[in-house]
C-alpha cells in the first residue's frame, strides 16, 4: 500500500523543496534507497502520530498476529522494550523480569529507576538459557506486587516458554505479562507452534530478524484492553526519531501488505527443517527439543575434539557465515527466505566437517545464580569505582555491566556483588566478552550508605 503510493507520487515528478537534503539526487547509489527516502508529507502520515496509510497498515498488522492492537517502530524492538516498560511504571516501581533479559530492559530498570526482581529460566549446562520454570514463577509472583513480569519468548537460542500457563499466573496476581519476542516474529506461523501475541498482553517483535524487515524496525502487539495504547504511543514518541525513515517505514508496510505470500514459504521451511534434523553426525549433535524454535539451529560440538569457535570457521572456509558461536555449541539462523541450495550446502558442509573431526571432551558446564543486589542499578552506577582484574574481584560489587554478546544478557549488572562462581563463568566465556580477553572490571570497593 504505501509502496505503491511512493511509487505514484514519485511519478509526478513533483520538486521536493523540504527534508531529507539528499533531494532524492540521482547522483546517489539508487540501490541504497534514495529514491524512496522522503519525509511527513502530504498523504504519507506520521509515524508518531499515525491516522492515516501507516495507521491502515498498524490496524492490518494487527489482523495478522490476532490481537488488539500493533505499534510499529523504526528504533528496533529495543525502543519498544523502553516505552512499554515507561508507560506501565508511573505508580508501580516494582517489576519481576527474567535473569535472560536483553540489555535494553536492564537500561530501562536504569532510566525508570525501578526496583527488579529476578527470575531464573532452566539452563543448559553448556551455555544458554531456556524457558520458564512455571513452579518458581508463582513463588515469586507471591512476594511482591509487580508492575508487570517480563520474560524473553523465543529465547537468542530458540527456547519457548509456556506463555499460556505464564499469562494465567500473572493474572491470578493480578499483573500484566509482556513477552520480549524480538525472535519471535515468525513464531505460530510455522508448525506445532502456538502464537506468542495471543498468550500475553504485550508482546515486543523485530521483523528484520526473521522476516523480511529492514534492520530496525519491529512492532509491539498488545492484546489487553486495559493497557493504555496512547500512553505506549507517546513514550515511543520520545524514544524513537521525530524523523523516522521511510525507507524502513516502507518494509515494514510491504511485509504486512504481502504477508498471504509467506504462508506457502512457512511450509517450505517446515520441510526444510524436518529435512535438515533427520540428519545423524558422528561427533556433531543437532539440538532438537520439544520446546525449541526449530529454525534457531543449535549445533552442539560437546563430544567432538572442536569448540563452537572452530566450527564456526570451519563452516567459514566452506562459505557459511553462521549468526553465534561460543566453547560448546554455533547457532545458525534459518527463515522463511532459505534456499533449498543453502540448506544443501549446509548439510555438505556439516557432514564434511563432521568426518575431519573426531570425539572429544570439550564441555565447559555451565551453571549460574542471580548474584545477591546490594544497590539497584541506577544507585550503582553514581558510586566511586576502582578497576581491577575480574580474578581479583571476589566479593566486591559490579559498578558496571559485564555481557556476552550477542545475545546482550549481563552476566552481572551495577549493584551486584561479584562471587568465585561469576569469576569463572566470565573466565570461561571471555572470547565472547565485551571488555575483550583481559577482563578488567569497575567494582564498588566499599559498601557504604553513601
Amino acid at each position: 500500500m504505501l509502496f505503491n503510493e511512493l511509487e505514484n507520487y514519485l511519478g509526478k515528478d513533483i520538486y521536493p523543496f523540504h527534508m531529507p537534503g539528499h533531494k532524492r539526487n540521482k547522483r546517489f547509489n539508487t540501490n541504497l534507497g534514495y529514491g524512496y527516502d522522503i519525509t511527513e508529507i502530504d498523504k504519507f502520515d506520521n509515524l508518531n502520530n499515525p491516522t492515516g496509510i501507516l495507521r491502515q497498515s498498524e490496524k492490518d498488522c494487527a489482523k495478522i498476529y490476532n490481537v488488539k492492537d500493533s505499534i510499529f517502530s523504526v528504533n528496533g524492538s529495543t525502543c519498544g522494550i523502553l516505552s512499554v516498560i515507561r508507560a506501565l511504571t508511573y505508580n508501580n516501581k516494582n517489576v519481576l523480569i527474567s535473569r535472560a533479559s536483553h540489555k535494553s530492559v536492564y537500561n530501562a530498570m536504569e532510566l525508570c529507576n525501578l526496583n527488579p526482581s529476578y527470575i531464573l529460566p532452566n539452563y543448559s549446562n553448556i551455555g544458554f538459557f531456556k524457558e520458564i520454570n512455571t513452579n518458581t514463577l508463582e513463588d515469586t509472583l507471591k512476594e511482591e506486587n509487580y508492575a508487570f513480569v517480563m520474560i524473553t519468548s523465543p529465547t537468542y537460542e530458540g527456547y519457548l516458554s509456556d506463555l499460556s500457563k505464564i499469562r494465567k499466573l500473572c493474572h491470578k496476581y493480578n499483573t500484566y505479562l509482556i513477552v520480549d519476542a524480538a525472535h519471535g516474529s515468525h513464531i505460530g506461523f510455522l508448525e506445532n507452534q502456538d502464537f506468542i501475541s495471543t498468550n500475553c498482553d504485550i508482546s515486543i517483535m523485530s521483523f528484520h530478524k526473521n522476516l523480511s524487515g529492514l534492520t530496525q524496525t519491529a512492532v509491539i502487539n498488545i492484546n489487553n484492553e486495559n493497557i493504555d495504547i496512547n500512553e505506549i504511543r507517546r513514550n515511543m514518541a520520545i524514544f524513537q526519531s521525530s524523523s523516522p525513515s521511510y525507507i524502513l517505514i516502507n518494509s515494514i508496510c510491504n511485509l504486512v501488505d504481502e504477508f498471504n505470500l509467506y504462508y506457502d514459504k512457512f511450509k517450505f521451511l517446515d520441510k526444510m527443517l524436518d529435512e535438515f534434523y533427520k540428519e545423524k553426525y558422528n561427533f556433531l549433535e543437532i539440538i532438537d527439543d520439544y520446546n525449541k524454535d526449530r529454525s534457531k539451529i543449535l549445533i552442539s560440538t560437546r563430544k567432538s575434539n572442536i569448540t563452537g569457535f572452530d566450527l564456526q570457521k570451519l563452516l567459514k572456509n566452506e562459505k557459511i557465515e553462521i549468526e553465534y558461536s561460543s566453547r560448546n555449541f554455533a547457532l545458525l539462523i534459518s527463515t522463511i527466505f532459505d534456499s533449498k541450495k543453502g540448506f544443501i550446502r549446509l548439510k555438505n558442509a556439516l557432514r564434511k566437517i563432521d568426518n575431519s573431526i573426531d570425539c572429544g571432551e570439550n564441555e565447559i558446564s555451565f551453571s549460574y545464580e542471580i548474584p545477591d543486589k546490594i544497590y539497584n542499578i541506577d544507585e550503582a552506577i553514581k558510586k566511586n569505582f576502582v578497576e581491577i582484574p575480574i580474578e581479583n574481584s571476589n566479593n566486591l560489587i559490579s559498578h558496571e555491566y559485564i555481557y556476552s554478546y550477542p545475545p546482550g544478557i549481563p552476566i552481572i549488572a551495577p549493584g551486584e556483588r561479584i562471587n568465585y562462581k561469576i569469576i569463572k563463568n566470565l573466565l570461561d566465556s571471555k572470547i565472547n566478552l565485551t571488555n575483550g580477553l583481559d577482563i578488567i572490571t569497575r567494582t564498588i570497593g566499599i559498601i557504604d550508605n553513601n
